[in-house]
């Protein structure tokens, strides 16, 4: 009881600035009406297949601020704006790969654009919203606060904006707004294996370069621009390839190295996305090896009717291992389901249950 009373009072300590500054201690509901009307998804076709994410209109003429990976690898692009219009084409107009950022345009007119804050103003404490499209559920709001202003965590050399609004893939490129309605940031990232710890571009960087747009590209002269972008100064190691394949099952992987960490996600059909199959796993370094918990989401499913309806659910945090990691080749290990077992959906246990889960190789080269 005694913990639970210090949290209570950290809290209103924490809300008492923000009042006595005449802020709200929430964002209303009319507020947060007028901003989804300015949030957009955006939806394109890549190698990997069907990828989507947010943006937010931040002119009136059609120019949309999105997270640069939500497009970088796209094919072609389509956007959707709240009120349920289709735009079938976009041009990019400027983009910052380092703090993942683009602006890019339909041809619009009249359109709902949304205020622009100041992120120099945010103050941990103040309530926020994000706004996006989770697994394109469009115009998903969740709420919180600004948990801190911090250097990026991954080592990008910006600044970020932390906040436990939730966020989860879709999200991407959508806008972080204040209790006045204004942008304040662009979110762009979380932990995977941390619940609460969301992170936003500043807007700042966002005002910046709107002032630097250039001529407008295509998404295919997009990606030409960055093969071609001179190499980081501050970068000494070369890119780490971002799609992997398995050279034993054929599967493929979408890896993530940030500092001493790795972000490790399979790709799925769209069917098994729509179901929920996934597996994924974050792995840090430790000594001479990256090692973690991998969270595993097996589905049994059927078609009805034309459509897929899941059957069984059924979740495994299993341990991870990498003892290579190289721009050229994965090699590690993984705790696996016992040799000829099936899994039984109903007690989401393996029917081999005299024997024992037991490590699995892998070996993953660039595709």
């Amino acid at each position: 009881m005694v913990r639970l009373k210090l949290h209570l009072l950290t809290v209103v300590i924490v809300l008492f600035p923000a009042l006595a500054l005449g802020q709200s201690n929430s964002v209303s509901a009319d507020i947060v009406a007028k901003a989804a009307k300015s949030v957009v998804l955006l939806k394109g076709v890549t190698d990997a297949g069907t990828v989507s994410g947010s943006g937010f209109l931040i002119s009136a003429d059609g120019k949309i601020a999105t997270n640069l990976h939500v497009i970088r690898d796209m094919k072609s692009c389509a956007v959707q704006l709240a009120s349920g219009e289709l735009y079938d084409k976009l041009t990019v107009l400027a983009f910052d790969d380092r703090k993942d950022l683009a602006i890019v345009k339909i041809a619009g007119f009249d359109l709902p654009a949304i205020e622009l804050g100041n992120s120099n103003d945010v103050r941990p404490g103040e309530p926020v919203i994000a706004i996006g499209n989770p697994d394109g559920l469009q115009g998903t709001v969740t709420g919180g606060i600004v948990s801190a202003v911090r250097d990026d965590p991954f080592s990008g050399g910006y600044k970020v904006i932390q906040t436990d609004a939730a966020s989860n893939p879709g999200n991407s490129g959508g806008p972080l707004i204040n209790s006045q309605g204004q942008v304040i940031g662009v979110i762009t990232s979380k932990l995977r294996s941390s619940e609460g710890l969301n992170f936003a571009v500043p807007v700042n960087y966002l005002r910046g370069l709107m002032a630097s747009t250039d001529k407008p590209m295509t998404l295919a002269e997009l990606r030409t621009a960055l093969s071609n972008a001179p190499a980081d100064a501050f970068k000494t190691t070369e890119p780490f390839p971002s799609v992997w394949k398995s050279t034993t099952s054929g599967g493929r992987f979408l890896i993530r190295k940030e500092a001493e960490a790795v972000y490790v996600e399979r790709v799925v059909t769209d069917v098994e996305k729509k179901v929920g199959i996934f597996q994924g796993a974050e792995l840090h370094k430790s000594e001479d090896k990256y090692t973690g918990t991998g969270h595993s989401v097996a589905v049994q499913y059927y078609l009805q009717y034309g459509e897929y309806q899941a059957n069984g659910r059924c979740t495994f945090d299993i341990p991870w291992e990498v003892s290579l990691l190289s721009t050229s080749r994965i090699e590690g290990r993984l705790f696996s389901r016992p040799t000829g077992s099936k899994l039984d959906f109903k007690k989401c246990a393996f029917d081999k249950n005299d024997k024992k889960a037991e490590w699995e190789s892998f070996v993953w080269i660039p595709e």
